[in-house]
């Protein structure tokens, strides 16, 4: 059975579940189970649509694997960018990013096309998760926590 994840919004406590991709996604999944828990200010993607990201610059860099551009809802990723390869982004920086509805693109600094190492997907609580998602562009952040789950 894969390892899971909760993802939690802490200010009203909703929760989903996410499984780990590690057949897909090997390499992310053991670099982020290994620096659990995570946690961080839920901001919404300027340039991707429904996307929601917590920053996690303090996390090593992983190779490419089963990346996407066009995420879909529920999607869980990994993304990173070096410093100085955009003006817009001169230090290096990475993100866990949640998709929670339909069209979302995933963008860099300054609204560069780029793609993220999707490793978990959350299949558990996803309407309370994404329905607290969606206030967070109009009414601002809310802390987001990312622990084991069972």
């Amino acid at each position: 059975m894969a390892r899971t994840l909760i993802l939690r919004f802490v200010e009203p406590d909703v929760a989903g579940v996410a499984d780990l991709q590690e057949d897909r996604a090997p390499q992310t999944c053991a670099m982020i189970w290994e620096h659990l828990p995570l946690e961080g200010r839920s901001v919404h993607g300027m340039y991707s649509g429904p996307e929601l990201f917590i920053r996690t610059d303090h996390l090593p860099a992983v190779p490419a694997e089963n990346q996407v551009h066009r995420a879909q809802p529920g999607d869980v990723g990994f993304w990173r960018q070096e410093g100085g390869r955009f003006h817009s982004g001169p230090a290096t920086m990475s993100e866990v990013v949640f998709i929670y509805a339909r069209g979302a693109a995933i963008m860099g600094a300054g609204g560069q096309p780029t793609w993220v190492n999707l490793f978990a997907r959350i299949r558990e609580g996803q309407e309370a998760f994404y329905r607290v998602a969606r206030t967070i562009r109009t009414e601002g952040p809310l802390t987001l926590r990312i622990e084991p789950g069972d």
